[in-house]
């Protein structure tokens, strides 16, 4: 059944990012009303699963209720901030619908990250309640906490039909903290009108309807969650939440076991999935119509496999940064380019989000000259949390417009699209996360006897890495340096390749010579099964076992 006669069809329209024209000619809904559409006209079907737990739409939206009216008893009101200890699971498009009916703030959190630096982050947020989905110990004091023993009941409980408190345009729909060059985390602020303008938008590309089926592979504190799982919910669509082991087998077993019908994947998973091709065929993927990539450059080799061997799916690269509201760029695929060497264009901007690119304070017009990347327009971010000076580095106004100033060196091609080149300063993504190598390097240089610090991504095995030298006179600090990084950072974000040189290791400039150092430890990596390695006071790189007999 196509979306026009579903929702002509439908008690309730749809929000006005779908694709029919009836339903385009609304106003937003509120986003605690998100699935108030769906659950509506098909209260029984299936919205969610995870593979253990499922939910229908009637019930999602019940318990989004039910969730509501907890949080008020716990004095929420409109535009508190309510931080979830996210877990990939079916129940995290509830908790996030039931803040917003709130009128309050959703604030998804890695469960995962060390306790110090959750609790840094909650001291900063001042969150009026916090969510766990287990019943760990809270993080700080003097804060409400529930833990899932106390929030299980309170999800079956009443689910009472209370008006949602809707929130102005101009109101934070969320945070999403990210890796910051101070040191210190950036949590991104992001406005209802940015996103109700990025729902619009992205789903002119995406073209989600209420028969669609998508796999959800992003974690819950990674903004693409709202991609590929809130945005399709409100439109009636399936969403499968993946939290199983990323093999590429067993990803596609459920898409063909799912009936995918849409497929977003960071190209770490993207090239996982197609493990070198030979499964890409529509007998494996019977159900499927679009893929897209984004969140980091993916292998034109990759795309362009699934080109050739579903040639009617549609196959698309997309980018944006959290600060730009998810995604801000698309390029589709008309055909694969098998002489393609360089990554495929990053597109053009969505309806309604403004680019320039920018040499030298001039903007650039002219195909191949590279200058960095500005977003403009209502996805622009309201700014950093608690942090006005870095939204002042980074947000500038033009003409009447805000710009977001991306730190992406772009240029143009001949046709038009937007080229990505890479970086003007050391943030890097892997697996489609966003790193500042600087938040580690500070992190390093906290720890007592540390002189220096380089940290770059190096080659490592097919891949790159992160990889850490620490200079100092004491070996034994760099044991001292590894539980630091265990203590503060999450996991993505440690090294791969540690390494110890008791001297500094300087340019002409005086700075640490980073290039020279990492060129060494890259070598001295590529062949060698060990992760932890020294330099010799002439410069040579070898393997250890560990520090303490050096």
């Amino acid at each position: 059944m196509t979306e026009s006669a579903t929702s002509t069809a439908s008690a309730t329209p749809l929000p006005p990012w779908s694709l029919d024209p009836a339903d385009r000619a609304l106003p937003p809904p509120a986003l605690g009303d998100l699935v108030r559409a769906a659950a509506t006209n098909w209260p029984d079907r299936p919205a969610v699963h995870d593979g253990r737990d499922g939910l229908t739409f009637a019930e999602l939206e019940a318990q989004a209720r039910a969730l509501a009216a907890g949080l008020v008893e716990q004095g929420v009101r409109a535009g508190d901030r309510v931080a979830i200890l996210a877990e990939k699971c079916a129940i995290m498009p509830v908790l996030a619908i039931g803040i917003w009916k709130c009128g309050a703030v959703y604030v998804p959190l890695d469960a995962a990250q060390p306790a110090p630096r959750l609790r840094n982050l909650l001291g900063r947020l001042r969150p009026r309640v916090v969510i766990a989905l287990d019943d760990r110990e809270p993080a700080v004091p003097d804060v409400c906490w529930v833990g899932r023993s106390q929030l299980d009941p309170i999800l079956s409980g009443p689910a009472p039909d209370r008006p949602t408190v809707a929130q102005q345009p101009e109101d934070a729909a969320y945070i999403i903290f990210t890796s910051g060059s101070t040191g210190e985390p950036k949590g991104v602020e992001i406005s209802v009108a940015s996103l109700v303008a990025y729902f619009r938008s992205h789903n002119e590309v995406l073209r989600f309807t209420p028969d669609s089926r998508v796999f959800s592979l992003s974690p819950f504190h990674f903004d693409v969650s709202i991609e590929d799982t809130l945005l399709p919910l409100s439109l009636g669509a399936f969403v499968y939440q993946f939290r199983g082991l990323h093999a590429g087998a067993v990803m596609r077993a459920i898409i063909m076991r799912e009936r995918i019908t849409h497929l977003i994947a960071v190209s770490t998973l993207l090239t996982m999935i197609t493990e070198g091709g030979r499964h890409v065929t529509r007998e494996k993927f019977p159900c499927l119509e679009m893929v897209m990539t984004g969140a980091e450059v993916c292998d034109p080799g990759v795309i362009n496999l699934w080109k050739d061997n579903l040639p009617d799916v549609r196959v698309i690269n997309v980018y944006g940064p959290t600060e730009a509201t998810i995604v801000c760029t698309a390029y589709e695929i008309a055909r694969a380019d098998p002489e393609r060497i360089s990554s495929y264009p990053i597109g053009r901007p969505l309806r309604g989000v403004l680019a320039r690119i920018v040499d030298d304070g001039t903007e650039v017009h002219e195909p191949a000259r590279v200058g960095e990347l500005w977003i403009g327009g209502a996805q622009v971010m309201r700014g950093y949390f608690d942090q006005p000076e870095e939204t002042a580095r980074r947000v500038v106004e033009l003409d009447g417009v805000r710009y977001y100033r991306t730190g992406d060196m772009c240029s143009y091609d001949h046709n038009g699209d937007i080229v990505f080149h890479g970086r003007n300063d050391d943030e890097v993504k892997l697996a489609g996360r966003r790193i500042h190598l600087g938040e580690i390097r500070q992190t390093v240089l906290g720890c007592p006897g540390v002189e220096r610090a380089a940290v770059a991504l190096v080659p490592h095995h097919g891949h790159d890495v992160i990889a850490l030298v620490v200079m100092a006179p004491d070996v034994a600090v760099v044991t001292d340096v590894e539980k630091r990084l265990v203590d503060l950072l999450p996991e993505y974000m440690r090294p791969t390749l540690v390494a110890w040189s008791p001297e500094l290791t300087v340019s002409s400039t005086g700075k640490t010579d980073e290039n020279r150092l990492m060129r060494r430890l890259a070598e001295a990596a590529q062949d060698s099964p060990a992760t932890h390695f020294v330099f010799s006071p002439g410069g040579d790189v070898g393997p250890v076992d560990g520090y303490g007999n050096v």
